[in-house]
């Protein structure tokens, strides 16, 4: 009885990779998001590129709630993540949360119950809030019940809002590395391989928008990206994608036509993709 006692009172293990470099400012927020989630054995891996910034000072700050940390330039954000996983003892799931990101009170508690009451999912997302610098609410990630037609339209999954089992992650091998943008988008596709992607309809997790984002600062590579893991994985390059490139990287031109000439780039990029 006791030792039933003791196996009923485990708390599912986590493994966290938190990627940095030079978001010192926020991240401080990040570790604290992590390390206040009730109710579970969180595992942190601060995987630093070598930041110049206050990072190290916030690193030593924390470093008793770290279980691995290094500091020194790697191989990007994927081979970090990949790297942290190995760092790490195994633990029951995976995720992790990049430097400017946060989990919301109690975010990833939820999802790690919504896994462990739904075994059929090999890992999940849920609801996320796009912020400012300060932390302030912009608006909600256009999250939506998951279906292959929505996700290859666009992405509806907002990456710090998820959690992965980690047979399923070893099973894929991790994150691509390959990837610069696109690792998450990427992954989601990989882990439909393994079983069913669960929603969780309630709030985990806010996705800091601010100057420095990758997102922001590279919508081009960002693109060639999406555009070559879409005709990978599903065969073409859909058409809401050829549409938000020509909107997101400013190929279409202020005219009175503006809508018209749109459409006729976003054919052109939809035909070159597509044969």
């Amino acid at each position: 009885m006791a030792q039933d006692e003791l196996i009923n009172k485990r708390k599912p293990s986590v493994s966290v990779i938190v990627p940095n470099l030079n978001q010192g400012h926020f991240l401080e927020q990040a570790i604290q998001s992590i390390i206040y989630q009730p109710d579970l054995d969180i595992r942190i891996a601060l995987m630093d590129a070598g930041s110049t910034d206050q990072s190290l000072s916030i690193i030593k700050k924390y470093e008793h709630h770290l279980t691995y940390w290094r500091s020194y330039p790697d191989g990007g954000q994927a081979a970090a993540i990949n790297e942290g996983v190995q760092k790490l003892q195994s633990a029951d799931y995976i995720c992790w949360l990049n430097a400017d990101d946060v989990f919301v009170e109690n975010g990833l508690t939820k999802m790690v119950d919504f896994l462990e009451q739904n075994k059929h999912y090999v890992t999940a997302y849920a609801k996320a809030y796009i912020t400012d610098s300060d932390n302030n609410i912009l608006s909600h990630y256009p999250t939506e019940e998951f279906s292959i037609k929505r996700l290859s339209s666009h992405c509806i999954i907002c990456q710090p809002a998820t959690l992965i089992r980690t047979s399923a992650w070893n099973n894929i091998n991790g994150v691509d590395a390959s990837f610069y943008m696109c690792m998450d988008y990427d992954l989601w596709w990989r882990l439909l391989t393994q079983g069913q992607i669960g929603y969780l309809n309630d709030f985990t997790a806010s996705s800091r928008d601010h100057e420095g984002t990758k997102t922001r600062n590279n919508k081009n590579k960002h693109f060639n990206e999406a555009f070559a893991l879409l005709k990978k994985h599903i065969g073409y390059v859909p058409w809401n994608w050829c549409v938000s490139m020509v909107y997101e990287t400013k190929l279409s031109i202020k005219t009175p036509f503006r809508k018209v000439v749109t459409r006729l780039i976003a054919s052109y990029i939809y035909l070159i993709n597509k044969y």
